[in-house]
């Protein structure tokens, strides 16, 4: 989802997704304003197949009902974080599809070349964990991090490094480079500054169920914090309840 009327051109966020085309997707629906005309004479090749989709405006519910129409298997947000900010908010909470929010200003360079995973070991956080194992062959770098917000006792602070170090173990066993930390505060807040700390080149993390990184976030009023502060794009894995097989 883009606005011509905010950026140069729509293929620019995309130079980071081309090595990903063969395992998460093999064709892009720009979803555009109504009143975007024109706008794909004389545009480079972007090196996938491509349609355009006229939404009549830019809201959660119109691009929820556009993605559903085009049976799309991802949101890509390119968009204005302050003008936009409702919609996109609504989109990290509610989407049933994963939802990658861009930032025009992150640097050059692979989507998944340093990933920040945040995680809580939350059904929500596992199943974003099962996603990040599933792209591993794409991703260079993997730094794990848990946010503490209140004292811990030794017993427990024991326990969570394990938990930590276990869930790396299983990052390594999969081939990827992995490290894990743990920050202390405001959960959004500390998520962005482990992605600076460390350098990431996109924020993973779980949506969609009371108790998901994203629920605790929300409950602090924060989660524009993390989708406007944060200097990479941030990547929300929504909570998909499992089916029972009969």
């Amino acid at each position: 989802m883009t606005d011509l009327r905010e950026c140069d051109s729509p293929f620019g966020v995309f130079k980071g997704l081309l090595p990903l085309k063969k395992k998460m997707f093999d064709r892009v629906v720009f979803g555009l304003p109504a009143s975007s005309t024109g706008w794909t004479d004389n545009l480079p090749d972007p090196g996938i197949p491509f349609t355009t989709k006229a939404i009549r405006d830019l809201s959660y519910r119109e691009i929820m009902t556009a993605a559903k129409e085009e049976k799309v298997s991802c949101i890509v947000v390119d968009l204005d974080r302050d003008s936009h900010e409702a919609a996109i908010r609504e989109l990290a909470l509610k989407s049933p599809l994963p939802v990658l929010v861009i930032d025009r200003n992150a640097s050059g360079g692979g989507l998944l070349d340093h990933v920040i995973f945040a995680t809580d070991w939350s059904p929500v956080s596992e199943q974003a964990m099962e996603k990040i194992l599933a792209l591993g062959e794409f991703i260079y770098e993997l730094d794990i991090i848990h946010v503490i917000t209140e004292k811990l006792t030794v017993k427990d602070m024991r326990e969570l490094k394990q938990r930590l170090e276990h869930t790396r173990k299983i990052c390594l066993n999969e081939g990827i480079s992995a490290e894990s930390h743990i920050y202390a505060g405001d959960v959004a807040e500390e998520i962005v500054t482990a992605s600076e700390d460390y350098r990431g080149s996109v924020i993973i993390v779980g949506s969609g169920n009371r108790r998901s990184v994203m629920e605790r976030i929300f409950k602090k009023s924060t989660i524009n914090n993390l989708i406007r502060n944060a200097a990479v794009p941030v990547f929300f894995i929504p909570f998909t309840v499992p089916t029972s097989r009969g």
